[in-house]
């Protein structure tokens, strides 16, 4: 039975007989391939056009865009991805903006910085002889652990730990100070860094308790009449750094540290407490191990 009656598209009817070959994404513009086909004399031409069907595949293909991207949105995973590319087109944006506001506070902070006056003591420069037996001797009494600290304290005033500053005024670095001086001229200290800072922090808990400024040296506290915190300080014997220190912090702030003259106990805050709690309940207790 032969076909009497025309009932599909122009483009249906090019794409299942042949006439073009268009590679195109969408119907508009297939079928303006298909009306401007090759002649078979040579040329292009115009045939059976019309524009009103152009402008319905053309609302077609809107609609198709449309539902694509409907769904595209509908999709959780989808719009979890177009979420991440906006956030991170929104990061490269600001990211500019923030690195430069940045900048300029840090600028400023240093600048600040660099208006405070150096530290200055009455003390001569500690030389490495004397600072290596203070290091030597730090553990026979407290004294000698506050004589250690002073000594580092003092040093801070005659190294340099300034700033580095290229031609541009931006912070590039900073000089040796302490640590660049230890690796000089006491490099058998050096890797004993982080422990020297600690006792150079117990001479300065020690000066803020005795409200001791510069340029008055730490090492001036133990001598001639002595001050109630250093008293208490040499009151015991025991030369241990974590006793020691946890009394200046006791002094300094009284709800820090606890102490206990009954057990002659010096322990951390009520707020360590709490973190040890919260770490022994995070742990798994035994019936849980063994379900």
């Amino acid at each position: 039975m032969s076909r009497t009656r025309y009932s599909h598209s122009a483009y249906w009817y090019a794409k299942n007989y042949g006439y073009t070959r268009s590679d195109k994404a969408t119907f508009a513009e297939r079928y303006v391939d298909y009306c401007t086909r090759p002649a078979r004399g040579g040329g292009t031409y115009l045939q059976d056009f019309n524009p009103l069907l152009l402008g319905i595949y053309a609302m077609m293909d809107v609609g198709i865009a449309v539902k694509r991207d409907v769904d595209m949105l509908r999709n959780p995973v989808e719009r979890d991805r177009i979420r991440r590319e906006m956030m991170q087109g929104l990061r490269s944006l600001r990211r500019p903006f923030y690195y430069a506001r940045e900048t300029e506070r840090r600028r400023r902070l240093a600048a600040e910085r660099r208006k405070i006056n150096r530290r200055y003591t009455t003390a001569p420069a500690p030389t490495p002889e004397a600072l290596l037996a203070a290091w030597e001797a730090r553990k026979e009494s407290r004294e000698a652990m506050i004589r250690l600290g002073g000594m580092l304290h003092d040093l801070e005033c005659y190294v340099d730990n300034c700033l580095k500053i290229d031609e541009s005024g931006a912070v590039v670095g900073r000089n040796g100070g302490i640590r660049g001086w230890l690796r000089e001229n006491l490099p058998e200290l050096s890797p004993k860094y982080k422990t020297l800072m600690r006792y150079k922090a117990l001479a300065i808990r020690l000066r803020q308790a005795t409200d001791t400024r510069d340029p008055t040296p730490t090492s001036a506290l133990l001598e001639g009449p002595r001050h109630e915190a250093v008293k208490e300080i040499l009151s015991a014997s025991a030369p241990v750094f974590s006793r020691v220190f946890d009394t200046l912090e006791h002094m300094l702030s009284p709800d820090t540290v606890f102490l206990d003259p009954a057990k002659n106990v010096i322990g951390r805050s009520v707020a360590k407490k709490r973190m040890k709690r919260r770490a022994a309940s995070k742990r798994p207790s035994r019936k849980r191990m063994l379900r």
